[in-house]
């Protein structure tokens, strides 16, 4: 089989689209629809006492008013805790960030090497460069970042000669020549 090869950008592209189609692909069905979920439930408790309350011709205690409230409030709690589980499960256990990566940082950009990935991110296409407890994170985007773990470094102080460097490197790819 021959290589192939293309060329193109994807500044026209909707990207609002294309997540919304990997929502559908990759999130549970409750995950979507939760909330909405929630609200029906609601609605159905509220209405199950008011039925409850007219056919019994009991007097329900005042508190019961707030127990539709309060069954919402805990499906709610639990759909933002199960939903931030999945997601961070998902993102971990990605075959590429389980695999050993070696980072190296050069003048030309960062090079990652590993047994899933060959990349190059060239310094003009790093935003800025933060010091985190996670390590050193290089950001793409506002919220699109390359993290090169803390124990990828010997020290503190190797972080920080590393994240010098990379100003250094950025400042100069931006400099017209």
């Amino acid at each position: 089989m021959t290589d192939l090869s293309f060329t193109g950008t994807v500044s026209g592209l909707n990207h609002a689209r294309i997540c919304r189609r990997l929502r559908k692909r990759h999130q549970p069905w409750l995950m979507r629809w939760g909330v909405l979920v929630c609200l029906g439930l609601y609605i159905v408790l509220l209405v199950l006492l008011v039925i409850l309350a007219n056919l019994t011709a009991i007097r329900l205690p005042d508190w019961s008013s707030y127990l539709p409230l309060m069954v919402l409030f805990a499906a709610l709690i639990w759909l933002v805790r199960w939903r931030r589980r999945h997601v961070w499960d998902s993102v971990r256990d990605a075959p590429v960030r389980r695999a050993p990566q070696q980072f190296d940082l050069t003048p030309e950009g960062l090079h990652i090497r590993g047994a899933l990935i060959d990349s190059l991110i060239r310094w003009p296409a790093v935003l800025d460069v933060i010091e985190d407890p996670e390590g050193l994170l290089l950001l793409t985007g506002q919220m699109e970042y390359v993290v090169i773990p803390a124990q990828a470094f010997a020290d503190t102080d190797a972080l920080r000669a590393a994240k010098a460097a990379c100003e250094d490197w950025i400042k100069a790819a931006r400099t017209p020549i």
